[in-house]
């Protein structure tokens, strides 16, 4: 009997990062090497795919998850960024 060895979603031939057409319920999504995976997966086979390129609403909210802890909600930092954009035309 052979051990099992863990495999991280990142690293799956099957998650985000794999080459396989059959993306894994879990861990489709997963790009970075995380604690998350499992024990039936496989190393990736062949290059890594590149990360997908983020929309500008994705890219925005992203930028957003880095400051949440100075704004109240995700509108205050909305016109935070409005602003900022007024004040480096003028």
């Amino acid at each position: 009997m052979s051990a099992a060895t863990f495999t991280a979603c990142g690293s799956c031939n099957r998650g985000g990062n794999g080459n396989d057409k059959d993306k894994c319920a879990c861990g489709w999504q997963e790009y970075d090497i995380t604690s998350k995976g499992c024990f039936c997966g496989t190393a990736i086979e062949g290059p890594i795919k590149p990360r997908p390129k983020l929309t500008r609403s994705q890219a925005r909210f992203a930028r957003y998850r880095e400051v949440a802890d100075c704004f109240e909600n995700f509108r205050d930092f909305l016109r935070y960024e409005s602003f900022k954009a007024k004040e480096s035309i003028i």
